[in-house]
């Protein structure tokens, strides 16, 4: 079999520029001699697998490069995620062994978790970021990793937002809109509020339920295109009334454990509520934030061990990783 290869127009493109620098030849090769060792490992064995084991391959020869510079995209990241969430990765218990400006077995193991947890259109489930086989190979990545950091050049042209986009680690979570004394509401609002009784969630089990409170007591005009109709397709709706407005998550009630809900459904929260912190578009943003921020999502967890307390202690980096531009978004 032919022993593929990474050209260095994949490394030149990682790093947003066409010229090539001094240093750029040393890593390129020795993401080269990873590349057996990848397609030969229990996790991305296999032809078609190729595109994986190219982009592992690639991924820790840029971890190298940024940790060897001691910059770069990798300690952007962990700098922000220990200002922000008060450690330098998620998920993992970190003793006094890490060291934030070498190699760690934590960070190659985060990796392998990244590349296998695509976002956007690519989404397609969550990889266990505890799994055993992804300890191992990070183990053996880890190795060869930590022989090379004092060979390695350093390089002043390091990849940028090759892990995680400096415009998405700069958005800040907002705190949740809140009603001011004496501040005028849009009238959507204030009918909502008039008729919950205060309550800023309601829910409905069907399109027919939301639109007789729409007409009932939002009082807007019965006629089908005034109505939302493009809302029909779906069910068991959550509307939440805030003062910028109405924000309404169809097919996500089942999810929220408020003693109002009667749409709600402990098992298939187990089972799906996780999806709203990493499918694009499924809930929206403020939403989600205040089912959290008022513990109304208690089931929601990974579907894999230990993966309740992965999501709940995780869920704000998590939705920032996965939802992208809907993460505090408009």
């Amino acid at each position: 079999m032919k022993q593929q290869k990474i050209y260095m127009q994949a490394w030149l493109d990682a790093h947003g520029r066409a010229k090539v620098v001094n240093t750029d030849k040393w890593y390129l090769d020795f993401a080269n001699q990873l590349l057996p060792l990848v397609a030969e490992s229990y996790i991305y064995g296999g032809k078609e697998m190729e595109e994986d084991q190219k982009q592992v391959a690639l991924t820790c020869a840029l971890y190298l490069e940024d940790c060897v510079a001691d910059g770069g995209n990798w300690r952007q990241f962990i700098h922000w995620h220990q200002e922000n969430y008060g450690r330098y990765l998620p998920f993992y218990t970190l003793t006094d062994e890490y060291l934030q400006d070498e190699i760690n077995r934590e960070d190659v193991v985060f990796l392998l978790w990244a590349i296998n947890s695509p976002v956007g259109d690519d989404f397609d489930g969550v990889e266990n970021p505890m799994d055993a086989d992804l300890l191992e190979f990070a183990d053996v990545l880890y190795n060869r990793l930590d022989a090379a950091f004092e060979l390695a050049p350093i390089s002043d042209y390091l990849a940028t937002d090759w892990l995680l986009e400096t415009e998405l680690m700069q958005k800040k979570r907002m705190p949740l809109p809140i009603a001011l004394p004496g501040e005028k509401m849009p009238a959507n609002v204030e009918r909502f509020l008039e008729a919950s009784k205060g309550e800023p969630l309601l829910y409905f089990d069907s399109y027919d339920a939301l639109k007789f409170f729409f007409v009932q007591s939002l009082k807007w005009e019965d006629e089908e295109d005034s109505l939302l109709p493009d809302l029909r397709e779906f069910d068991n709706f959550v509307v939440f009334a805030n003062p910028k407005g109405l924000l309404i998550g169809p097919d996500v009630a089942p999810y929220f454990a408020d003693k109002r809900n009667p749409l709600y459904n402990a098992e298939l929260a187990e089972e799906e509520a996780y999806e709203l912190f990493c499918e694009e578009g499924l809930c929206p943003f403020d939403l989600l934030k205040y089912g959290m921020e008022h513990e109304l999502l208690p089931e929601a967890q990974f579907p894999f061990e230990n993966g309740k307390e992965l999501l709940q202690e995780n869920w704000d980096f998590v939705a920032r990783w996965f939802l992208g531009e809907y993460y505090e978004g408009e």
